[in-house]
């Protein structure tokens, strides 16, 4: 306002400060209260309503803006203010001030030389004659009555905003929708139940689910959504957006919809206005299934797996898991794993189900050494199927995706382990190198130096020694009895580095050097066998492969076109085979070269065949080649193969003499003959303790054990009462009371067996019930604590466990005494039995010190060795002292420390590929007794030892079976 003259100014100030902050609310509160209307009116939904709505709020928003225009236009006009001011407080002076001002203004247009000063000077004094007290007054009059109004304005705005309020938020969101959905989503029901009826014919019960999920259900499912209304008065529907089902009163002040599921529908719950509406943010998915297939959903699948490769990075066995999820409408019945290569098809069924279950979810490994897949070198498909129960069209076959798993090619896997050995014995070789251009130096410190870098290659030696033994090659592993050979020139070797490292002198690095060079020629020879082995091994699988390549051309030479293009798939399988595996024989040595250049060549024989469809003579070649394979012998020299083998085309490396690998050297024969002995001493010893047992048994007599059944039924007696406040029945698997009844059972199986004279049977469950009292012990105290249990159970137990305690004492001094004098006479027995056992401990140190020495046993097995024969001598002062108890604990000390022995050496391949060449497998050639016509008594030591055995005491709920079966097999 820097335009009105300065007395005008100040009056217009004091104006405005009076009257401009009450008149702002008064607009603040109208339009606050002309949006509150226009929601409300916009709530309607329609058309019209929603444009009058916002119609009226922007006429009240334009004629306030109007206002605050208009305002500003009349304090920018000098003669606007005078009138504002003074119009009714002082008409005649503001009359005169208007004048005064007219005055100005001609003043200003007349020539110069007109005294424009005198006009100001009028037109202040007109000014300041303006009654400032009167317009000051009435400007405070005007303020009063505009707060009064914002006050009533908003008092009511306030009160329809409050007891209105979701309706104005009802009204906003209905306002501003688009396409008649509303833009922000409301909450409609609260605590929304869905529950899910399927159709009749699958004889289903109703189901309950979760909303605002997503969920499969059969086609003609009918939904039922139930929820509790958070806002009276509104039409709630369910819609899936092109239908809708209106919610009704279901009787108990919840509303509820049901739904007839057809299609694959996503529901929501709206309210509706006019023709808006305002959706639920959680939206229902379900999917519709039709009367389909079972679906099969195998994980991974589909993808490709070349078992050669994968095992050949990480040197372990690759096991390819198998895990399926499987569904259906009506209910599955079986789900199978299915195994194709070329012809040959496998079902594995991995489950049975009952025909209700609509879904399973599970798994198997499938391993790279399993037959199927050992036995196939074509690609595999493996396929998860599954049946369904269709009542209608009948069951019907799912199939999932496939896992195709490429195996190695024929003789690929012993080759990748060939070359690993090879590997080995390259860094033995190089090791020994070394040791060999090493001398022992004459100074201390270099000799220190020296020592370590002896201890170091030793141990990189041992670290390449064992990555090698432990590996696994595309499913093949190292055969044990070779890995436990090598470990035992480890082993040597070790010993040998040790003493050098004692005693540095030229003598011990001398040993080292021997030691060394016999590792690698130990190395060397294994490498030698196990080529030729899987050389052989390899032909004779190829054999079977030439056959099928033989099955193929004669298929082909059919006339049927359906057979003809099994023959082209079946020979195009063949070769593929037959040609990988011709290339992965030639990395097993000179037999490997030769035996794979016969395979280049007849396969060469059958596509100049096949290419001039002379499929006669290539079935010829075929059948020529499978027969030259199974005959795996150098083609020239050795004697055993065939001299020179007629046809040209089927050369390739021959060979040349001397091929077959020699008989063991001294070492690999030390080791084999000490594994044997060792076999012999584990089957003697436990010949030995059968016998400790036979003499044990056959001293027990039958008044002991009459004595100890006369005095025990007091003693069952007591053991009944003791635990008869126990509870029969448990109330779950965590409870005291379960353990408390399993204690309970126990004792009764005490008391049984005191009364029957079975010491040993009766000591045995008496311990278990004094476990399980414990047990519920614990529980009982832990349940009273956290819930507040049974607080007299604890007594309970600790009174039952009191008495139960000194009933097991007294049956294990019963039980002593009766071992003792059983011991007592079979003291002859057993002294006799301990010359024996100390003569196997003889033979187990003679076979221990022939480990150390040439045979170079690994170290574990030696250990093992040791213990046995340490526990074997004290079992022996057991027996002589008639210490029985004592001498049948250290005697199965011995026999399991026997059979560690044998592991360490391999036992009977531990499980894993043995195709390793070494003669670890092959039968005792040593020298054998054999038995004359009248020595044979088996059947009739078999019978008296059954007899003998029926006649024992025994005890248990299974004694009567066993005696049943007993019978059955004298009979």
């Amino acid at each position: 306002m820097s335009f009105l003259p300065e007395p005008l100014r100040d009056l217009a100030d004091d104006w405005l400060g009076a009257v401009r902050a009450p008149r702002r609310n008064v607009a603040l509160a109208v339009i606050a209260a002309a949006v509150l209307v226009g929601m409300l009116v916009a709530r309607e939904g329609t058309t019209r309503a929603r444009l009058g709505a916002a119609l009226g709020i922007a006429a009240v928003g334009a004629v306030i803006a109007a206002i605050a225009l208009y305002e500003r236009r009349v304090w920018r006009d000098p003669s606007r203010a005078i009138r504002r001011l003074a119009g009714r407080a002082a008409p005649a002076r503001a009359e005169r001030a208007l004048r005064a001002l007219t005055l100005l203004r001609e003043g200003e247009s007349r020539d110069a030389g007109t005294s424009a000063e005198l006009a100001r000077l009028h037109i202040a004094r007109s000014l300041a004659s303006l009654p400032a007290q009167r317009i000051a007054a009435r400007a405070a009059l005007i303020g009063k009555i505009a707060r009064t109004a914002s006050l009533v304005v908003g008092a009511a705005t306030f009160v329809l905003g409050v007891t209105r309020a979701w309706s104005v938020l009802e009204g906003a969101d209905v306002l501003v929708a688009r396409k008649g959905v509303a833009p922000v989503s409301m909450q409609w029901l609260d605590d929304l139940e869905l529950r899910a009826r399927p159709p009749e014919y699958l004889h289903q019960e109703e189901r309950p689910y979760v909303p605002a999920t997503a969920m499969a259900l059969p086609r003609g499912t009918l939904l039922t959504f139930r929820g509790q209304p958070l806002h009276a008065g509104r039409r709630v529907l369910l819609t899936d957006g092109a239908s809708e089902v209106p919610f009704v009163d279901d009787g108990s002040g919840r509303l509820v919809a049901r739904w007839p599921l057809v299609d694959t529908v996503v529901l929501r719950v709206v309210a509706r206005f006019g023709d808006v509406i305002v959706p639920e943010s959680d939206v229902t998915e379900v999917t519709s299934i039709p009367d389909a297939p079972p679906l099969v959903v195998l994980e991974g699948a589909p993808r490709t797996v070349r078992l050669a490769d994968a095992q050949a990075q990480d040197g372990e066995e690759s096991d390819i898991a198998i895990r399926y999820e499987a569904t259906d409408d009506h209910g599955l019945r079986e789900v199978h794993l299915v195994l194709r290569s070329g012809t040959r098809e496998e079902r594995r069924v991995l489950a049975r189900l009952d025909g209700e279950t609509r879904y399973d979810r599970g798994g198997h490994v499938l391993r790279a050494r399993d037959p199927f897949l050992k036995k196939s070198h074509a690609p595999i498909e493996v396929r998860v199927e599954a049946k369904d129960n269709d009542p209608l069209t009948g069951p019907k076959w799912g199939a999932s995706e496939a896992i195709t798993i490429v195996p190695p090619d024929v003789g690929e896997p012993e080759a990748i382990r060939l070359d690993a050995l090879r590997k080995l014995r390259d860094a033995l070789v190089d090791s020994l190198a070394a040791r060999i251009q090493r001398e022992v130096p004459a100074d201390a410190k270099a000799r220190g130096a020296f020592v370590i870098d002896e201890r170091r290659g030793m141990e990189d030696d041992s670290e390449r020694l064992e990555v090698t033994l432990t590996a696994t090659y595309a499913g093949v592993r190292i055969n044990g009895r070779l890995a436990a050979m090598l470990r035992g020139q480890m082993r040597k070797l070790r010993d040998a580095v040790e003493r050098e490292a004692k005693q540095p002198s030229a003598a011990t690095h001398a040993n080292v050097v021997a030691a060394s060079e016999r590792f690698v020629l130990v190395a060397d020879a294994v490498i030698q066998a196990l080529g030729m082995h899987d050389a052989r091994d390899a032909a004779k699988q190829l054999a079977d492969v030439a056959d099928d390549l033989a099955l193929g051309a004669t298929q082909r030479a059919r006339p049927d076109a359906a057979d003809q293009d099994r023959g082209v798939v079946r020979m195009q399988a063949s070769t593929h085979v037959l040609r990988g595996g011709g290339a992965a024989m030639k990395r097993f040595g000179s037999l490997g070269r030769d035996l794979g250049g016969i395979v280049e060549g007849d396969l060469m024989r059958v596509a100049r065949a096949s290419g001039g469809s002379d499929w006669l003579h290539a079935e010829l070649a075929a059948r020529d080649l499978a027969a030259r394979l199974r005959q795996p012998d150098p083609s020239f020299g050795g004697g055993k193969g065939r001299a020179g083998r007629g046809g040209g085309e089927s050369g390739g490396a021959r060979g040349t003499a001397g091929d077959e690998p020699g008989e063991p050297d001294e070492a690999q024969q030390a080791f084999n003959e000490a594994a044997r002995e060792l076999e012999r001493l584990a089957q003697d010893h436990a010949g030995e303790m059968e016998k400790v047992d036979q003499a044990l048994n056959g001293a027990e007599r039958e008044e002991d054990r009459k004595a100890l059944m006369d005095e025990a039924k007091k003693h069952a007696d007591a053991i009944r009462d003791a635990t008869k406040p126990l509870p029969t029945v448990g109330g779950g698997s965590d409870s005291w009371t379960s353990k408390g009844a399993a204690a309970k059972e126990h004792a009764e199986q005490m008391a049984k067996s005191l009364e029957d004279g079975n010491a040993s049977d009766a000591v045995s469950s008496g311990r278990s019930a004094l476990q399980a009292l414990e047990e519920a012990k614990r529980i009982a105290a832990r349940e009273r604590w956290l819930r507040g249990g049974d607080s007299d159970a604890e007594r309970k137990l600790e009174d039952a466990r009191k008495k139960l305690e000194a009933e097991v004492r007294w049956a294990e001094q019963q039980l002593e005494a009766m071992r003792r004098r059983a011991a007592e006479r079979a003291k002859g027995q057993l002294q006799q039995q301990g010359d024996d056992e100390d003569k196997l401990a003889d033979r187990a140190q003679k076979l221990q010190e022939k480990g150390r020495g040439k045979a170079g046993l690994p170290q574990p097995a030696l250990e093992a060795l040791d213990d046995a024969e340490r526990a074997a001598r004290e079992a022996a002062r057991a027996l002589k002292q008639g210490d029985a108890e004592r001498a049948r604990e250290r005697q199965a000390e011995a026999q399991r420390k026997l059979e560690m022995a044998k592991q360490a050496l391999g036992g009977d391949g531990e499980g894993e590929d043995n195709r390793s060449g070494d003669d670890g497998d092959q039968p005792d050639k040593s020298h054998t007794d054999i038995p004359k016509a009248d020595q044979h008594k088996g059947p009739e030591e078999f019978r008296k030892r059954v007899i003998k055995g029926l006649g024992q005491p025994s005890g248990g709920r299974l004694r009567d079976a066993v005696r049943r079966y007993a019978e059955g097999l004298l009979r």
